[in-house]
């Protein structure tokens, strides 16, 4: 099990304020159209002033679509590239995510996948705020693209002389990862939010690992 660090007074707040006023924006959204749903509306119904609501948000727009995964965290990374040749990639981004996963209560991923539920309700009826979703994920998974790529040169310097070889396969070592993500969210959902997300993901990581274990990743 990875050891996470439990997240202070402050930030449990900061992170409460913005999951009620991003859940405000999308029950609204639901309720009323999303062109019909004013700021003022949503900062209302989250119980914050319309000031507080632009401390977290610069739109309605941007509420909806919700708040982008945070890059991980400096020492997660340095512990990633420096970790000894034995560990997997995968095993390495396993542990990169782990502050996403682990540190969540059930009732807090119960409420995060409610949520992501919703969202996507939302997205699909208003097709611009899905493009402008995946534009938010993208810039995490150009930084999780970048980071690949180091840890692959440390394991095989070799592979630096192709750039554009290297690129590909860090790219493709990213998506696979994402999709054992989502399989573990599936997985989880399925058995009705029952039992921690944490073990989906180890699971679902472990089945990567034996699928992938002809390859070196």
């Amino acid at each position: 099990m990875t050891d996470v660090k439990e997240p202070g007074l402050r930030e449990r707040k900061r992170v409460a304020t913005r999951r009620a006023i991003e859940k405000a924006a999308i029950d609204l959204s639901l309720d009323k159209g999303y062109e019909n749903v004013t700021v003022d509306e949503i900062a209302e119904a989250a119980d914050v002033s319309p000031r507080t609501f632009f401390n977290y948000f610069p739109s309605k727009e941007a509420a909806v679509i919700g708040h982008a995964p945070e890059a991980p965290e400096p020492e997660k990374v340095e512990a990633f590239l420096t970790a000894p040749a034995e560990q997997s990639v995968l095993d390495g981004i396993r542990a990169l995510i782990a502050g996403f996963i682990d540190a969540k209560s059930d009732e807090e991923t119960r409420a995060t996948h409610e949520l992501q539920e919703q969202r996507m309700r939302v997205m699909l009826r208003h097709p611009h705020l899905f493009r402008q979703r995946m534009e938010t994920m993208e810039d995490l998974t150009n930084q999780m693209i970048e980071l690949v790529s180091k840890r692959l040169v440390v394991l095989d310097p070799a592979l630096e002389a192709d750039p554009s070889a290297l690129r590909d396969r860090a790219r493709l070592v990213v998506f696979v990862s994402f999709a054992g993500l989502r399989n573990a969210w599936a997985s989880w959902a399925e058995r009705g939010g029952k039992g921690r997300l944490a073990a989906c993901v180890d699971r679902s990581f472990e089945q990567l690992h034996l699928l992938s274990s002809q390859v070196n990743v």
